[in-house]
């Protein structure tokens, strides 16, 4: 394994374990606007953990998940925000 792999591998971990302490946030929040921060903040790691895992393997053909996945967190934000207009009016 070279120096660059194991950067790779502690990068994903670090993203890895960041990701499990936010989803405490999605469960336990107390408020609806801290979930959506929280659940917008899954996705950018999540997002991250692929574009990784692209570098790691060479596999080019996963970053049309990589798309995928920021647009379903995107619209994912975006909808939860409309809910939360909607409910404050």
């Amino acid at each position: 394994m070279t120096i660059f792999e194991t950067v790779i591998s502690l990068l994903m971990a670090v993203l890895g374990i960041s990701a499990a302490l936010g989803s405490y946030r999605i469960v336990m929040g107390p408020s609806i606007p801290d979930r959506a921060t929280a659940f917008d903040n899954a996705m950018l790691h999540i997002v991250g953990l692929i574009a990784l895992y692209v570098v790691l393997v060479g596999e080019t053909l996963l970053l049309d998940g990589v798309i995928v996945v920021s647009v379903l967190g995107f619209l994912g934000t975006v909808a939860l925000a409309r809910y939360i207009e909607g409910k404050q009016s």
